[in-house]
Formats: structure tokens, sequence, C-alpha cells
């Protein structure tokens, strides 16, 4: 008997309704924003699989860098800030995602910087996403 894969997301969405997990999902890549701790993202993506996301706007981070001041900075010294101000975030929870299976990347474009930790969910069945779901929303729970 073959694992269902978990692009089935009728069924995870279902089970995530269940489990009393609210989430958000983005129509046109059939991603789901799902609710979790203040300190990430997750994100549960057809192409990619489970992301928790440790990220910052880069026009915020823009104006907190160069204030009031028409002070240019090139896109690699912004990502390099960008880098720094999320180290000490990102580290807190770094061993408990490599623990558990999860890769770690980083996810650049013109309007945000993140590190992300990444588990593929392609072989894993809808309940076994959910259960995954849930440790994630749960990681940041002891230090």
């Amino acid at each position: 008997m073959a694992v269902p894969a978990a692009t089935d997301f009728f069924s995870i969405k279902q089970l995530l309704r269940q489990s009393h997990i609210a989430f958000t999902e983005d129509a046109a890549t059939g991603r789901l924003e799902i609710d979790g701790p203040d300190d990430y993202l997750i994100e549960l993506d057809p192409a990619r699989g489970l992301c928790c996301l440790f990220g910052v706007d880069m026009a915020e981070l823009r104006l907190l860098v160069s204030g009031a001041s028409n002070e240019d900075l090139g896109e690699d010294e912004l990502q390099r800030v960008a880098r720094e101000q999320l180290r000490p975030l990102y580290r807190r929870y770094q061993s408990r995602f490599a623990g558990a299976g999860f890769m770690e990347d980083v996810m650049v474009d013109a309007h945000s910087y993140a590190v992300a930790f990444v588990k593929s969910t392609a072989m894993l069945a809808p309940d076994e996403v959910v259960r995954l779901v849930q440790w994630c929303r749960n990681a940041g729970g002891s230090s």
C-alpha cells in the first residue's frame, strides 16, 4: 500500500482545521501560512515542504539602518545586516530543527531575507504532516 503524498493539501487542510490550527492559503501558490510562535513563520509549501522562516522585511531594515538619510546601501550590505540581525534569533532554535531533520537554507528576494529550516513532506501521509506542523509550532517552547 502506497503512502499518500503530502501534496494532498485538501486532507492536510481538513486535519489542520480539526486540530484547531489556523492557517491562510495563498491561492496562487497553494502555500499555507500557519499560525505559530511569534519568533518565526511556518509555511507549508507544495514545492518545498514544511518551512520555518526567521525573516526580516528589507524595506523596514533599510529604513532602520539608514534612517532619514539618503544613504543607499547596496543589496549585499543590506543582506549582511539582515543576517546579523537574525543570527541570535534563529541560532536559539538551530539545533532543535537540525535534530529533527530540517535543512537550513537562506531565502532572499527583493522584499525579504529569511533563514529557513526546511523539511520535505513529499513521502509523508497528511496526518504525519500535521504532526510535524504541531512540532514546529511547539519547537520554541523550551530552550
